[in-house]
């Protein structure tokens, strides 16, 4: 496996390739200190994975992994950063993995691995957007509450982003209808509780920015994001920021379903 080390701090590249060739025994390990001569040496000489400073000069986040796979369509790429809250932007941007540079080194180890093995595998490199639902049910903030919920039931979803003026601005799942339902023990009659329920909007209990995730960005991402922050489904943007569709739990299983039953009809 051909590794490239990208930081601008020769300590830091150091310490990386020590580890890399002490821990793992990799010896075809390259490096380079800012984003041209990143770039450079990625189309002279292809590597398999890249450790990538996040915060590399002269780096620029938009389009980078299609930039880079450009030249090498296998190309796995593990962002490192002294900054934890760029993990979701990192994953985003379609990195593999983020490890924290405050992380203890057996980490970033054991990740690379299992890459090494092939335990991340094609699977994991499949992209958000051969898996995602693009046809996406949205609202408005001013949708009355039991119109998103007769939405939900009609179609058999969990969560609704919610748009204004062609931009994402909230999304509003099934717990958030449930919590803002009156419990059993409310003293109001039946007409009072679906008086006060039509006339409430989605924008008053919706999740405002929620995450999302680009549609370039990985099975993996999307699914280290939902891990990190608990929740089941992220709205997936293109360039631009625009709304492109939905990768859920659900998109997930099913892609890893199929998977299984390709690899069983191979052996079988």
């Amino acid at each position: 496996m051909r590794v490239l080390l990208a930081d601008d701090q020769p300590p830091v590249r150091s310490a990386l390739r020590l580890l890399l060739e002490h821990g793992l025994d990799l010896q075809n390990v390259a490096e380079v200190s800012d984003a041209q001569s990143l770039f450079a040496f990625v189309q002279t000489t292809p590597p398999d994975l890249i450790l990538l400073d996040w915060e590399l000069p002269g780096l620029s986040k938009a389009n980078l992994l299609p930039a880079l796979r450009a030249c090498c369509p296998k190309l796995l790429v593990v962002a490192l950063s002294v900054h934890a809250e760029a993990c979701p932007k990192a994953l985003e941007a379609g990195m593999v993995a983020f490890v924290s540079k405050g992380d203890g080194p057996e980490k970033l180890l054991t990740l690379l691995d299992h890459i090494i093995n092939g335990d991340l595998g094609k699977m994991k490199q499949e992209l958000i957007k051969d898996w995602m639902t693009p046809e996406v049910i949205t609202v408005q903030p001013e949708t009355p509450l039991p119109e998103a919920h007769h939405l939900m039931t009609e179609h058999k979803i969990r969560r609704l982003p919610v748009m204004k003026k062609g931009d994402l601005v909230g999304i509003i799942t099934r717990g958030d209808v449930r919590e803002a339902e009156p419990s059993d023990a409310t003293s109001l009659s039946i007409w009072e509780v679906n008086y006060l329920l039509s006339k409430l909007q989605i924008e008053q209990i919706m999740t405002r920015n929620p995450l999302t995730i680009g549609q370039e960005a990985t099975i993996a991402g999307a699914a280290q994001v939902m891990l990190e922050h608990k929740i089941s489904g992220l709205p997936v943007v293109d360039g631009r920021g625009q709304l492109v569709g939905i990768i859920t739990e659900s998109d997930i299983f099913r892609m890893v379903v199929r998977k299984w039953s390709q690899e069983e009809s191979l052996v079988g």
